[in-house]
């Protein structure tokens, strides 16, 4: 499964928060979301399908809240995003 980048992850969270007008609350907390779809354990994906690690990237940004605000627009951004960007790849 592909992995995400904090960069690529900061990339739509700053998109969402000039929606939204909010920011960036945990770097930390951003940096757990986008290592969530590339996990891997002992070499092996965790995922075995983009939709499942999308899904999981989701539940990760909702769980962890990374914004100040619209975390659940971020969510649901982030695993919409994901799920093209791993696909056309």
């Amino acid at each position: 499964m592909k992995g995400l980048s904090t960069e690529q992850m900061l990339a739509v969270a700053d998109e969402v928060c000039a929606i939204h007008k909010v920011r960036v609350r945990s770097f930390a907390a951003l940096a757990a979301c986008a290592a969530v779809p590339g996990a891997r354990v002992h070499g092996a994906p965790v995922f075995d399908s983009a939709e499942a690690a999308a899904t999981e990237l989701s539940r990760a940004v909702a769980a962890l809240r990374p914004l100040t605000g619209a975390n659940d627009a971020l969510a649901e951004v982030a695993g919409a995003v994901y799920r093209d960007w791993a696909e056309v790849g």
